[in-house]
């Protein structure tokens, strides 16, 4: 295999050890990575937020962070949460690489782990291994029923799934829109399927960008024209009736 050039890479550490975040960045500058390359977050929140505004070829994660840890990070990512690409090279940073993480990272498509304390070696090879490996099939809706059984987890997405009351009739009205209507952020009045009838969304979910133009890149795939979304203040499209 020929090797990545690193000098270009750009990478994102996630640890919430200040100590751990200097050292891997020491041994990646070390490796020609430049520093303005290499962006650092203490949380798996913090990351979220950097991967809103940054874009990034790998991320080298720890799995025990509070309140996100690294499991929630990586389902985030891959679920289209982020304005990065949901199939990004994701590396875990771990001593506890035990076979239930194990499990967990591969329903997640994670590019493997690296033992802490890490060392330069191992980072590189790793590093290596997953830029040169083929990338899951992007499908940010896949991962939304893999449960990383963390109270995070539950929140944010696992009532999301819950059975859900019907909708109130002083709620906001709905709106029937085409993919290029809808603005990320909006919330589904409906449920959000397939052409086959699979669930890409429940009603209530939010749908970002990323899950945006996965639907209109892949059309065929998933047959999806319009969706139904709370009506906003300023839209001047009609709103349809409910039944």
């Amino acid at each position: 295999m020929i090797s990545v050039d690193l000098v270009r890479l750009r990478i994102l550490i996630v640890d919430d050890q200040t100590l751990v975040r200097t050292l891997i960045s020491q041994a990646l500058q070390s490796m020609g990575i430049r520093q303005e390359h290499i962006f650092q977050a203490a949380d798996g929140t913090a990351a979220m937020r950097l991967l809103d505004i940054r874009m990034v070829d790998i991320m080298l994660c720890d799995v025990q962070m509070q309140p996100m840890n690294g499991m929630d990070l990586l389902k985030e990512l891959r679920c289209g949460h982020t304005a990065n690409v949901s199939n990004l090279p994701f590396v875990f940073l771990s001593g506890h690489a035990d076979r239930s993480n194990v499990v967990l990272a591969s329903q997640l498509h994670a590019d493997g782990f690296v033992v802490k304390p890490p060392k330069p070696a191992d980072v590189e090879k790793a590093i290596q291994t997953a830029m040169q490996r083929v990338r899951p099939e992007i499908d940010p809706f896949s991962y939304y029923h893999v449960a990383t059984g963390t109270e995070y987890d539950k929140k944010v997405f696992g009532r999301l799934f819950e059975s859900r009351a019907p909708v109130a009739q002083d709620e906001p009205e709905e709106c029937c829109l085409s993919l290029d209507q809808i603005k990320p952020g909006s919330r589904l009045t409906r449920d959000l399927r397939s052409k086959a009838g699979h669930l890409l969304l429940p009603r209530g979910a939010t749908i970002s960008a990323n899950q945006l133009t996965v639907l209109k890149d892949y059309s065929e795939r998933y047959g999806v024209a319009q969706i139904f979304v709370l009506e906003s203040p300023e839209s001047t499209v009609n709103p349809v009736a409910r039944n």
